[in-house]
């Protein structure tokens, strides 16, 4: 194997990243490659990231291909001097356990692209864009100011497309009013012209067949990983100090499984139905990563936790006071009544601190400081950043902290980091209407608070005449195998307390 080549693998973000998919790349096969230089966009289980360079050389092969899913440390490509001969190249990647003959028999003929990525190479300086643009779509001034995705900026540009012209046919539906693949395809098609994006087959992650013997995991899992047949490899670390648990090689022999079912299967069974009714159109769209992620851990957390639920009706009318005398007296945050439950929510952790945990199936982490995690709900599911020790921070930090990593995780910019772990989490779902609804805890933490909506209900008020006043329902979901029923009424009395006297916060 020749020293001078060299990997281009699927990287690990996260403790809990086990696969990525292919999203589009920088750089075409044949061009030079400088330290730091961008490589390819790789999408995990709720960010785009962009895995760049360490060295220089050459992109001597592509061989994972856009819309492709691959597990950890799968070859993606291969970095070599320029006067590097093929069949080292060759030789070096049947020696990375890949197959090139196979590799090269599933790359997509041509340079097209995907719903997911602009895929094959980048057209330069010299390049002539393919000529797609018809009808003045390739006109309309400068447009490096038109908020697009990268994918789409990347396509119009290779395509000759301005996105100036764009709009000028189709309005922007990406987040933010930002353009998208699909804006450029609806603006072509209404110029008269048409954009061919064949779609790729996602592949499922190949098991690793490298030695975990020096992988941490408890005894349960590495004796359950022996029996499934499972490589702790393939395993996210989901335990105490970076441990694989029961939990994970649980969750990795249900993804092999699924990887098992033959290709077409949901695909048949939607057709089939589909056949016997007639006229009647149907659609079958394969799970983002996203979507797998949060599928395979609330299936988890539903079918290992035992919920135990506790609701709680609380006032409103003292905290909804706080709130508007602190928005009066400050200008620096805008603070909402979520803002509050976080901090009330984080007072309270502290004081009943068996709530303030994360139990991963075999032993309980208990915390110091409250990281409570914020459910965020997205154009393609659900993340939870993390306020860190918000028991330590006052409600404006809180406020803005809150919406800044709401605002960046709605663009896809949270770092892994500020998405994962959590010691509690909150969902709220009143701004919909909603009155109460029941939670799923978010393993490895062991409960979630869901917060409804504030509402004029029939109260008893203190002389115990009825009365209107504002109100909303607090329910708890816990892990009743490691937070009892008393424990979590006790969480949910105190949060009531804070509450309705929300001065008490200030002791």
């Amino acid at each position: 194997m020749a020293a001078s080549i060299y990997p281009i693998a699927m990287p690990k973000w996260g403790m809990e990243m086990s696969e990525g998919v292919i999203n589009s790349w920088h750089l075409a096969e044949g061009e030079a490659i400088a330290p730091g230089a961008e490589l390819v966009d790789i999408e995990t289980s709720k960010i785009v990231n962009t895995l760049t360079a360490d060295r220089a050389g050459t992109l001597r092969r592509i061989l994972a291909q856009p819309g492709e899913t691959l597990a950890v440390g799968a070859l993606l490509g291969v970095v070599a001097e320029a006067d590097t001969a093929e069949a080292d190249i060759d030789a070096f990647i049947a020696a990375f356990g890949c197959d090139a003959g196979e590799q090269a028999a599933d790359e997509p003929n041509g340079a097209a692209v995907d719903e997911l990525s602009a895929g094959g190479s980048h057209s330069n300086g010299d390049a002539a864009p393919r000529g797609v643009a018809v009808n003045g779509l390739g006109e309309g001034g400068d447009d490096s100011a038109v908020p697009a995705t990268p994918v789409a900026r990347r396509l119009a540009a290779r395509e000759g497309i301005n996105l100036n012209a764009v709009l000028n046919h189709a309005a922007a539906s990406g987040r933010g009013g930002r353009v998208t693949l699909a804006d450029l395809k609806q603006a072509v098609a209404a110029a008269g012209g048409e954009l061919a994006l064949p779609q790729h087959a996602r592949q499922a992650p190949r098991p690793s067949g490298a030695d975990d013997s020096h992988i941490k995991a408890t005894p349960v899992a590495r004796r359950l990983a022996a029996e499934l047949g499972i490589n702790l490899n393939d395993c996210r670390a989901s335990g105490r100090n970076g441990r694989v648990a029961k939990a994970d090689v649980e969750a990795a022999a249900a993804l092999r499984n699924d990887a098992d079912k033959p290709a077409n299967a949901s695909v048949q069974a939607a057709v089939e139905p589909a056949s016997q009714q007639a006229n009647t159109p149907v659609q079958t769209q394969p799970l983002n990563g996203m979507r797998k992620t949060i599928a395979a851990r609330l299936q988890q957390s539903k079918q290992l936790a035992p919920h135990f639920r506790v609701a709680v009706d609380v006032r409103l009318e003292a905290l909804q006071a706080a709130r508007e005398q602190l928005n009066a007296a400050r200008s620096d945050a805008r603070i909402s009544v979520n803002d509050l439950l976080i901090k009330a929510s984080a007072a309270v952790l502290q004081a009943v601190p068996a709530l303030n945990i994360q139990f991963d199936g075999e032993a309980i982490t208990r915390f110091a400081d409250a990281d409570i995690a914020v459910a965020v709900a997205l154009e393609d599911g659900l993340i939870t950043p993390v306020v860190r020790s918000a028991n330590s921070k006052g409600v404006v930090q809180i406020s803005n902290e809150v919406r800044d990593l709401a605002t960046r995780a709605k663009l896809g910019r949270l770092q892994a980091s500020e998405f994962q772990g959590g010691s509690f989490c909150i969902s709220n779902l009143g701004m919909y209407g909603v009155k109460h609804f029941d939670a799923i805890i978010n393993p490895p933490q062991a409960a979630i608070l869901a917060v409804g909506g504030a509402e004029r209900r029939p109260v008893v008020g203190a002389s115990g005449e009825l009365e209107v006043g504002l109100a909303m329902t607090l329910n708890l979901s816990s892990d009743h195998r490691v937070i009892d029923g008393a424990t979590a009424a006790q969480f949910l009395q105190a949060l009531k307390g804070f509450i309705e006297r929300p001065a008490t916060l200030l002791a």
